[in-house]
């Protein structure tokens, strides 16, 4: 068990700058500088009179803020004002240019200070290339000497005085006055006249994300982006260019997370911004995160256009510098930020050109880009085994395996020393795995995927990234050495545990933000985890540190600096490794939630029952596997199907629950027996004697309620009701993962009855007016689609989904069918937050939600999935009391319950399609964190009659105590209604499903859209 997760859950924005904004150490011995136009005290690091180049610090920040450096001319400066004031800008120029290359800033002209025939001084109004942000730079000319002060504007007084101090002689008042009238003609004043705080934390908030990208943790560099979208639009303005640079920056790692509907609505934000902008980088940047958007998306031909774009940009910039376009000649005279930006374009580009086979346009690219980081030294230390990578990829495809080979170790060694054990050096590993594979070469193969499997242990980071076609070469190599009994256990055993460690998108996500808000919640966790990251991030910057030493030539390295970095590292990882153990000592029921480990094949054999099965997948873009484990061992086979398919499949056959003016379309009874021969025929020999299978779903899966499956091919006469639904032979549930699945079955062992029967929450007060569905479908569609952060939400947006009346009867029936009594069915004002958390929660068996869920197939922001009750008359204070119950929430709740419904939950597809089984499942995991050993929920809108004699029919057989469960009891009361014609079409039927083991349930839903007023749908096909 490890929780790294823990570090980047949390979210940057309650780090709280332990390192970035406490009182500094700024250098006692500098002098005072004065106060820059923001209030701060600002002072140097250091002497200024030893012609030394010093930095300046403002305020309490840690960070610099603006530096002096010093040039000594050949000879002094003309005595004669005017002669002295054009050698002052001459030169001026030279050194703004030089100091915008390595600060990497595009400046103005420079703007000569005092009269016409006075003034040593030149001011220069420049803009940072990464975000955009105003920077200045002060240059005077004394004696024969050039000082040049450089800094954010409001700091116009403090570089003067620097200049000052550093020449001994004063810069005139009236200079630093016109440069004020200068500055202040330009610029907002928020911007001229603020401290250095803001910079500092917009420059820390960058950095992070950058370094936590680059480390592939999308989702804790998506955080510290959006805290630097907030000051920059504080500060800039919402259509500024600082704030279109942040936005495309958040679209490209919201994007890394597969949210592709929230990722355009950014760029559609950012795009008009930057292409009428002024900014040539922008504009390149632009196209490079479009592209990787592409890709992302898997729509080459799109990315590669919008790569080759970005490279002919930078490809123009580069010429521009050296001051002829064509070929690029020596790079020594580059700007570094220039060719290295155009190295980035080149790798891009080459990827994309690789994903279209057109291997030879990869090659040039890559090689090219190879050749400029090679002569660069000051580029990004990554850069170099991304584009080895990628060369490694197109040897092999040209058949040079040796020299493929060769690229793909020295990648896996140069992210070793960059990354440590973290997600780089997983994909690189995976990557050599897959390359052996093909090669037929499986020890090597099985030796490289054991390397990568040993670091996803510990680093659920890595887990995040890793996909299922990363993972089935690892089954194929493995399958391809089980000679004898005795290895084919071990590898079965260690197969099955692979397959956990992928990324389940939404759920993880889900389970992800509820994890982040849980610990903020907590003051003793929130301190320990944000400790932790910080350590981790030292820890992470002095490795980066020591490969760069490593990366210099010989005469430049210095061994007594490389043995203390070492000593450093070893002092870090130890604090950070420390702080981990303790987080996990303390707060073990968090870090179980956070990052729970795989299952064990062994585990799960043997709490399965006779006439159990647990199936689980992995389901990817070519291939896809099916693993079955029972009492008697685990099956492999593979699968006829791939995520694409199966995403097309499930959607058709879920339109046949879309009502169309008032009737169902007919639901195709073929395409679900031809499902089943895809999922569960090639299984068929080990479930003939499986009375209860439970599916561990993955992907698009998540929405296939697995019992309107057929295991016979219908006729031209078969009815819904005499169909061969695979619940006629045998009940199903499912789990989120087969680690849920070990979980629940292991509190049942621990199982202790709650005294009460029954809660249950239903017809909230919501007057959403108009057509019950349309206006359903636009309010749950602008709940799923709107950012949201930890703030509480909108009442009046809670109030403008349509009303549940009908819910009240659902409710109360339940209730009399389990002996409930009055008190404890809360409805209408009733039905609020405050309500339920008033309640004993741990007293009740069965806790009962009629209501809306907020489930979309796309997390957007910062959201949770989560269920609507009765929102206050005006906004709340708190979250505790906003009327929308979220997952972070729920897992913080006390249960005790054999039961959680959720009953009239809503997918909300968010316009992109997708349904909402994912968020679901982390919603279901929330409630199991709670204490909640089942949740029973539906998949669809449900027609009130139907759905209220599917509940009280598994309730009555529920109350009865039936031994054989509840994935029976419900089982038994859908084939009641597949009996009755009215009730027989799967929309009546199917919608609801068991997350859970089956006694006290789990199996995971998609969920259902907004509960419907109308009759039970019939009809044959």
């Amino acid at each position: 068990m490890n929780s790294k997760r823990l570090l980047s859950l949390i979210g940057l924005a309650t780090l709280a700058f332990a390192g970035i904004t406490a009182a500094a150490e700024l250098g006692n011995s500098g002098p005072e500088l004065g106060m820059d136009l923001g209030g701060e005290v600002c002072r140097a690091d250091g002497s200024l009179s030893d012609g030394r180049p010093a930095e300046i610090y403002c305020g309490t920040n840690a960070q610099s803020a603006g530096g002096l450096r010093t040039l000594t001319l050949g000879a002094s400066l003309p005595a004669d004002a005017v002669a002295r004031r054009a050698i002052v800008l001459s030169r001026a120029k030279v050194m703004a240019e030089a100091l915008s290359v390595t600060e990497q800033l595009s400046c103005g002209p420079g703007q000569s200070l005092g009269d016409a025939g006075a003034g040593n001084s030149v001011l220069f109004l420049c803009a940072m290339q990464s975000t955009s942000w105003p920077r200045i730079i002060l240059i005077a000319g004394v004696d024969r000497t050039l000082y040049q002060a450089e800094g954010l504007p409001g700091m116009l007084p403090v570089l003067g005085a620097a200049i000052a101090a550093a020449s001994r002689q004063p810069v005139a008042p009236a200079e630093i006055s016109a440069g004020e009238n200068f500055l202040s003609a330009r610029l907002p004043a928020a911007i001229f006249r603020s401290g250095t705080g803001d910079f500092s934390r917009t420059s820390q908030f960058v950095e992070l994300a950058r370094a936590y990208s680059s480390g592939n943790d999308y989702a804790a560099a998506e955080t510290a982006l959006r805290s630097a979208l907030e000051i920059d639009t504080r500060l800039f303005g919402a259509d500024s260019l600082p704030v279109g640079l942040a936005l495309m920056e958040l679209g490209l790692q919201v994007s890394n997370q597969g949210r592709f509907d929230e990722a355009a609505g950014l760029f559609r934000r950012s795009t008009p911004i930057v292409e009428g902008s002024s900014s040539a980088d922008g504009r390149a940047r632009l196209n490079s995160y479009l592209a990787l958007d592409a890709a992302n998306q898997r729509k080459f031909t799109e990315a590669l256009a919008f790569a080759r774009q970005a490279t002919a940009d930078r490809r123009a910039g580069v010429d521009g510098a050296n001051g002829a376009p064509g070929a690029i000649g020596g790079l020594s005279g580059l700007p570094t930020i220039s060719s290295g930006e155009l190295a980035h374009s080149l790798r891009i580009e080459a990827e994309m050109a690789l994903k279209l086979d057109d291997v030879a346009g990869a090659q040039a690219a890559a090689e090219e880009a190879l050749w400029i980081i090679s002569l660069e030294p000051g580029l990004a230390l990554w850069w170099r085994p991304d584009v080895l990578s990628l060369i490694a990829e197109v040897n092999e495809r040209q058949g040079r395996v040796a020299e493929a080979e060769k690229n793909f170790l020295e990648t896996i060694e140069l992210r070793q020393k960059l990354f440590g054990d973290s997600a780089p050096v997983v994909l690189a590993e995976l990557r050599i795995g897959r390359f052996y594979t093909d090669q037929r070469l499986y020890p090597l193969a099985l030796r490289h995927f054991r390397a990568a499997m040993a670091i996803l242990e510990k680093s659920p980071v890595g887990r995040s990234r890793v996909v299922p076609d990363q993972i089935i070469p690892f089954i194929a190599a493995a399958s391809a050495t089980m000679d004898d009994p005795q290895q084919r256990a071990m590898l079965d055993a260690e197969i099955y545990r692979v397959t956990q460690m992928i990324n389940s998108d939404v759920a993880d996500q889900a389970i992800a933000r509820a994890s982040a808000r849980l610990a903020a919640a907590n003051p003793s966790l929130s301190t320990l985890v944000r400790d932790a990251q910080e350590a981790q991030r030292a820890r992470d910057e002095i490795r980066i540190n020591i490969a760069a030493e490593f990366a210099k030539p010989d005469d430049e390295r210095s061994p007594a600096r490389e043995a203390q970095q070492a000593q450093n590292l070893a002092a870090a990882s130890a604090r950070a490794d420390e702080l981990l153990a303790r987080a996990q000592q303390s707060f073990p029921d968090f870090a179980r939630f956070t990052a729970p480990a795989p299952a064990d094949l062994s585990d799960v054999k043997t709490r399965l029952r006779p006439g159990e099965a647990l199936l689980s997948f992995v389901v990817g873009l070519q291939e896809s596997f099916g693993l079955l484990v029972t009492d008697k061992g685990l099956t492999i086979k593979k699968l006829d199907a791939t995520s694409e398919s199966l995403t097309s499949d499930i959607g058709f056959l879920r339109r046949a629950f879309e009502p169309q003016l008032g009737r169902l379309p007919a639901f195709p009874l073929g395409s679900a027996h031809a499902l089943y021969v895809q999922l569960l025929e090639p299984f068929a020999p080990e479930l003939k004697n499986i009375d209860h299978l439970i599916v561990a779903p993955q992907g698009a899966l998540a929405n296939l309620p697995f019992s309107l499956l057929l295991s016979a091919m219908p006729s031209q006469s078969t009815t819904y009701s005499d169909a061969a639904w695979l619940i006629r032979s045998m009940a199903v549930s499912q789990v989120p993962s087969p680690r849920a699945f070990l979980s629940l079955r292991e509190a049942e062992t621990r199982r202790v009855v709650a005294a009460r029967p029954f809660l249950g929450f239903g017809d909230p007060v919501l007057t959403g007016a108009g057509d019950a569905q349309t206006r359903g479908t636009a309010a749950l569609e602008a709940l799923a689609l709107g950012c949201r952060d930890a703030a509480p939400m909108s009442s009046a947006l809670l109030r403008a989904l349509p009303p549940l009346h009908d819910t009240a009867e659902e409710v109360n029936a339940v209730s009399r069918a389990l002996g409930g009594d009055p008190g404890s069915v809360l409805l209408a004002a009733n039905a609020t937050e405050t309500d339920l958390r008033a309640r004993p929660l741990d007293q009740y068996r069965v806790v009962y939600f009629a209501t809306h869920g907020l489930l979309p197939g796309e997390l957007h922001c910062q959201a949770e999935p989560g269920l609507v009750l009765s929102p206050p008359a005006t906004d709340a204070a708190s979250a505790d009391a906003d009327g929308l119950l979220e997952a972070s929430e729920v897992a913080a709740l006390k249960l005790n319950a054999d039961l959680v419904v959720l009953s009239a939950c809503n997918t909300a597809a968010a316009g992109g399609g997708r349904f909402g089984g994912g968020a679901l499942e982390g919603l279901a995991d929330a409630f199991f964190n709670a204490g909640a050993r089942a949740v029973l929920a539906s998949h669809w809108e449900v027609p009130s009659a139907a759905t209220t004699k599917l509940m009280t029919d598994v309730f009555q057989r529920y109350a009865k105590g039936d031994r054989r469960g509840l994935a029976d009891a419900l089982r038994r009361s859908q084939l009641d209604l597949i009996g009755a014609a009215a009730t027989s079409h799967p929309f009546n039927w199917a919608a609801f499903t068991l997350i859970g083991v089956g006694e006290s349930g789990v199996g995971d839903a998609g969920g259902g859209s907004s509960r419907s007023e109308q009759q039970a749908y019939g009809g044959q096909p």
